[in-house]
């Protein structure tokens, strides 16, 4: 679950249901995942400075097997807060891909354009710089990736004189 940046009581999250978006803090939910390719999932990404821009890597569900649909990867990217998607895969496989993508297993930076990083069980890591318009892999062969942060020199250091 996310919360949108600003001051409103916007939440996103995807789980084994679907993808949801609250506009009151979590006291009510709404179905936004007309447009995606599966209803199950794990990670969701909201963008640094716009509330309406989310990413979300959707899943096989169980009786499937938990992979990209077709297994073919796409990071699948809204701009209008869930009313509509689009299927981003430029550098991402497009066959023979069976890796799962975990929870905390997406984050973002706060740059401009915004990057987007997902890390696999299969033990590989792409990055968007570009908001999910392409991807690459930045590394691969690492034990299964649970968690992905990121740390921004470039950010960190504002107004610190």
């Amino acid at each position: 679950m996310m919360r949108a940046p600003g001051s409103s009581d916007l939440l996103y999250q995807q789980n084994h249901h679907g993808v949801w978006r609250s506009v009151d803090g979590g006291r009510n939910w709404d179905d936004i995942t007309v447009g995606l390719p599966s209803t199950f999932g794990f990670p969701i990404r909201v963008h640094p400075r716009d509330p309406d821009t989310i990413w979300t890597l959707p899943l096989n569900g169980d009786s499937q097997g938990r992979y990209p649909p077709d297994a073919a990867a796409a990071v699948w990217r809204s701009r209008d807060g869930g009313k509509s998607w689009k299927g981003m895969r430029e550098g991402l496989p497009q066959q023979s891909c069976y890796f799962t993508v975990l929870r905390q297993a997406m984050a973002g930076d706060a740059r401009d354009p915004a990057g987007v990083y997902f890390g696999t069980n299969s033990g590989s890591l792409f990055a968007s710089t570009n908001e999910g318009d392409s991807w690459q892999e930045i590394a691969r062969h690492l034990p299964t990736i649970l968690s992905v942060e990121v740390v921004d020199r470039q950010y960190s250091r504002v107004g610190r004189g």
